[in-house]
This record gives C-alpha cells, structure tokens and sequence, in this order.
C-alpha cells in the first residue's frame, strides 16, 4: 500500500539560529603569525563546540572564525551565547599581546530548511546581528527575546528598532546582558583595594564623557563610545555601593579600552611605532575603526570645563603598600535639589528628578536621550504638563531633556525655579504653581524662539535608532507605494491604516497627512526606501491656514544608516530631496509646534516620484527653430 503522507515542505518547525564572529583576529594573525592564530581557532572552535553540546545546538556549518549554529529551543541559544561569552573572555583574560573577543547575532524563526543548511529571512536576521555586535556582546531579534522568555541571571536591553542592510522595515534588537561570578580562583579583593580601581576607573570613564570631535558635534563612533562609558560608569558605582559583582582585575580590564583610548587623544606617554600600533588596534576592536581613526588624526580633544584645571593623573600604587580608601561616588554637590514645595506638580518633579539623576551619572545627553526615547518614543508627541499621566508618570521623567534644554540657555534656571514660581503663584497649591512653573519654563528657555533647535537635538540623537514615533510613513518599492497613517492620531499609537498603491497615477499623488500639533510638541513621519531599480525624488511642503509654513526640519538618511545631513530647516516652498534608493535609504520630517499655549493645523505632502527628465539642450551652432537629433 502506498504511502499517503505528504512529502515535507521546505519549511521546517521553529528553529533559533545563532552566529557568532571572532573580532579581533585579523589583528590578531598579524602580530602572532598563522601558525598561532590557526592554534588559537581550533580552540576557540573546540571551546564553542563543547557550548554548544551542553546547550542543544548543531552546528550547521563554519567558516573562517565564524559559525552558525540552529538550537531547538531560543532559551538554548541565548544561554549557549552567554556561556560562549564568558568561555572566550576567561581564555583571553591571560592571553598576551592583542586580544580577541566575539560578537554574536541570533534570532527566531521558521527558515527554509534543505539539505542540513538554512535560508531565508530568519538567517539573514540572525547573520546581519552578528555583524552588528560589538566585541563581547549578544544581540538578539525581538522573536528570540519574547520565546526565550525570562531566565535567571540575564537581562534584555531593549535598543530599539535598528535599520539593517537588506530589510526594508526597522528591526527591533535586544542585547543579552549577564552577571558573570568571578573566577573561582581568584581570591576576593580588599575593600580598599577595590575602591581605588574603581576610583582610577571613574576618573578615566570622566575623561572619556568630557572628549568631543572637534569638526562634528555628532560623531556618532564618539557618543556610541561614550554611551557605553556612561553605562560602566553607572556599573562601577553599584560595585562600589554592593561590594560585588567585580574584582580589581575585572575593573582594570574593562577599564583598559577607554585608558587606551585617551593615550591616543592626549598623547602624554612617548609612543613608539609598535605601542602606537597595539593602543589603534585595541580602540578599533573595541570601539569600531572610525573612531580609532578619529583619534589618531587628532580630531578628539578633552573639553574641560573653563575655569577648571586638569586633574592631574593618579600615581601608580607601590606595590604592597594599601590603597587609600576612596570616597564613595556622590552626585555633583554644585547641583539643585529638588524643592519639596512643587512635589504637588507632578510632570515638575519627575523631570526634575530625573534631570538630577542624569547629571549624577555622567552619561552624555545624547545617549541618555536614545534610552528615554527607546522607552517613550512618543515623547515629544505629550506636552510637558500633561506627560505626568502617561505611563504612571515615567514619561515625565524622559523630559530631562527639555530641562537641560532650557537651563543651557539659563543657566542655574532650576536653582531657583520653585521660589520664583512660588511668589508669582502666591503660593504652594499645585493648581497655581503648576502654570507658573510652565511659563517660567516657556520664558526662561525663550522657547517659541528655541523649541524648534531643541526637536532639531533630538532628531540629530535619536534618528534613525531608536527613533521617534510617527505619525505616518511612507514606503516606496519598484512594484508599490506604501502609505501608513495613525487612525487617530493619538500619542503612542500602536494601530496603522495601510493603503498600497499600485496604478502609477495613484503613486504620483502627493500624499496629503492632516497634522495637529500640541503646544510645544512635535511629529514626525519618514519616506522609506524600498528595493528600487531606478532612484525617486521626494518632494516635501507644509501648509498652515492654507499658507506655506516652515516649522519642520527634515534630515536624509545614507544607504548605510548614518545621518547624511544635518537637520535642515524646511523652506516656506517646499524641498525636493533627490536620490531616494540610490544614496538615500530614507528622508524624516519634524513638524513643530513653538506655540506654548495653542495647538498648531497643519497639513503635510509628500511626494514620491521619478526625477523629472532635462530636455536636450540646443547645439550651440544649430540653426535657429531646429532642434537637434
């Protein structure tokens, strides 16, 4: 009797495919040769291999210093990728010379599977996040964080939807944090002793914040570095506050990067051409080449505060003699506190609040911003009064920003705001006072004159990743225009109407976005490209009442996801943006409202269409009333 099952499709059960890539190795073969570096592949592959046993997996095929591997369960994966992490970074702990690290991409999903090897989407995802990560980190696609589900001893950062190569829709990426113990051979660290690592550390992760690009204020390798250093920072000081979670060697390990780095901007120390060589290959492995670069060709300099002169350098410890116990890590004591009589205005005292906190922890205003973003992407959608009802008030606190917008521009504002406020409200009763921190606020940042370089900050900072929430997108393809719009506008809305286009008469259209902005807020929208044959140009206008109006900023985004201009004001007439496809991977729009106390009607256009063609220009020398051929 003849078999009646159907034969297997191509499409397999849910699989979790993992990629990890040796960072590092190029270096790594120059210094040592082939011979050692072939040596240490084969045991970082037998190391990986073993992870991978213990946790489920099958390899499916390696090449190079790279592997790719399917697990039947996502929690396997992440779990194998933490292990293979903490493998690595113990057998390059006492490794000599330059040292090595691994990145590692995963995501979840149903491939095509034929022959023993995957295709399909849910590889490419898994492959373009592996080359996404850094040196040490795991960065996961949002199938993989939601399955794996919670798991003792890890964390999921979430960084928001990333632009990656070859998906025409944002992808939202998680990174895998983990707790690792200490090597169980290395004996506890005094107290004191650990303090001054941390201290030595704290003073280097300083000079770091404090570096900037002397050409570009933006210089995204520079605030991704800084970024980072904010977040060792905040780290250090809990170990510092919990006396666990780090000894003196895992301090001066992650705190050697950075101390490279500043060896190369500062240059106090004579470098000859090999040390030279080692302190650009360790900032390019672990912060990326440009800005290695960057900070070789001078273009990175310490801004010190005026006034202020220059800590000198600690002294090296003698050896044996005890450490000095270190102060324990305070906010800036020159800082505000908060004033208990405005505790009654609510959206007041969460930014305030969450101002002083940033200020404590030394992260730069940019990265801080990309993670309030990351949590509310509709900030700048609430108006400042009214954030305190969102989100049980935590979208209040994402509006430190503004804060440090307004006391840049008044400086010492919030020293003395509440007393102000007090004497103009006649007292503390929060109804009054309320309105009277606002317009102190409105009027000391002169804000109908500077809120829109405040949204044009936020676009420079947060676009494209995390990115702010839109109001209507656009995505243009070879075979269709897509067009995305909020049903009712709504801040945070999470619903979409979706109109594909396919009649070439539909797609020329301008698409018209009714806009209704709050007083001091904004929204945005964007124009994607899809895959395209030929490039489209974008033709952008706002009106308001009818009239030409110019309160928007837009900016282009490169092919390769990096800000391609900055933020330019949009003229009363209209923009035509060119190159859409081709050098151009997508165009966002800010509309603004500077108005403190009145919303804004307004209405948008944006046009997706093929470059208007020249006409042939005459021969200088044809005759007159001929055209040529």
């Amino acid at each position: 009797m003849p078999d009646s099952r159907e034969a297997p499709g191509p499409f397999g059960p849910t699989v979790t495919l993992l990629f990890s890539d040796i960072r590092g190795f190029t270096e790594f073969t120059e210094q040592h040769g082939d011979e050692v570096a072939y040596q240490l592949l084969q045991a970082h592959h037998a190391a990986v291999r073993r992870e991978i046993a213990a946790y489920g997996g099958t390899v499916v095929k390696t090449q190079g210093d790279s592997v790719m591997v399917v697990f039947p369960t996502a929690r396997g994966a992440v779990l194998c990728a933490v292990a293979i992490q903490q493998a690595s970074a113990a057998a390059d702990r006492d490794r000599p010379g330059t040292r090595i690290a691994v990145g590692i991409g995963i995501a979840t999903g149903e491939p095509i599977q034929q022959d023993g090897d995957f295709f399909g989407s849910t590889v490419n995802l898994a492959a373009r996040l592996c080359a996404e990560a850094g040196p040490g980190q795991i960065l996961v696609a949002e199938t993989t964080r939601h399955v794996a589900g919670r798991l003792e001893g890890i964390a999921y950062v979430d960084r928001g939807p990333w632009e990656l190569k070859g998906f025409i829709e944002p992808q939202r990426v998680f990174e895998v944090r983990w707790s690792p113990a200490p090597p169980p051979d290395v004996p506890a660290d005094d107290g004191a002793a650990l303090e001054s690592a941390v201290q030595r550390a704290l003073g280097v992760l300083a000079r770091v914040l404090a570096l900037r690009h002397r050409d570009d204020a933006t210089f995204r390798p520079l605030l991704e570095c800084q970024a980072r250093a904010g977040e060792l920072r905040l780290e250090l000081s809990r170990a510092l506050a919990e006396r666990q979670g780090y000894t003196v060697r895992r301090v001066d390990e992650a705190m050697l990067p950075y101390a490279d780095l500043l060896a190369l901007v500062e240059g106090r120390e004579p470098l000859d051409d090999q040390r030279w060589a080692q302190l650009e290959a360790s900032v390019a492995r672990a912060f990326g080449r440009p800005l290695a670069v960057a900070a070789t060709r001078g273009r990175l300099v310490v801004d010190a505060t005026p006034g202020r002169p220059d800590a000198p350098a600690p002294a090296p410890a003698q050896p044996g003699a005890p450490a000095p116990a270190a102060a324990p890590v305070r906010p800036d004591d020159r800082a505000p506190a908060p004033d208990p009589r405005a505790a009654g205005v609510a959206w007041w005292t969460a930014a305030h609040r969450a101002w002083l906190a940033w200020k404590a922890s030394g992260m730069a205003w940019a990265h801080a911003l990309r993670a309030a973003l990351a949590r509310h992407p509709h900030l700048l959608a609430v108006p400042i009064p009214e954030s305190a009802a969102w989100d049980e008030g935590r979208l209040a606190e994402s509006y430190f920003a503004l804060l440090e917008h307004v006391e840049g521009r008044a400086p010492a504002f919030l020293r003395g705001a509440v007393a102000r406020a007090v004497e103009l409200a006649g007292g503390e009763d929060p109804a009054r006072l309320g309105p009277a921190l606002y317009g102190l606020l409105v009027a000391r940042g002169r804000l109908p004159e500077t809120y829109g370089d405040f949204v044009r900050d936020v676009m420079v900072a947060t676009i494209p990743h995390p990115g702010p929430w839109t109001d209507g997108v656009v995505v243009e393809t070879d075979e269709a225009t897509t067009v995305r719009r909020r049903p009712t506008g709504t801040p945070g809305e999470a619903s979409e109407q979706a109109e594909v286009l396919t009649q070439p008469t539909a797609r020329a259209e301008a698409q018209r976005f009714a806009v209704r902005v709050a007083p001091l807020t904004a929204r945005f929208y964007v124009v994607h490209a899809g895959v395209l044959k030929a490039p489209r140009e974008v033709v952008v206008r706002l009106t308001s009442g009818g009239a030409p109006s110019d309160r928007a900023w837009y900016l282009t985004i490169r092919t390769g996801h990096m800000l391609h201009t900055e933020p330019r004001r949009l003229r009363a007439g209209g923009e035509t943006i060119a190159g859409l496809g081709r050098d151009v991977a997508g165009v966002w729009v800010g509309v603004f409202n500077p108005d403190p106390e009145a919303a804004a009607e307004a209405e948008l256009t944006l046009a997706v269409r093929a470059p208007a063609s020249t006409p042939p220009r005459a021969a200088p020398f044809a005759p007159p009333g001929r055209r040529p051929r």
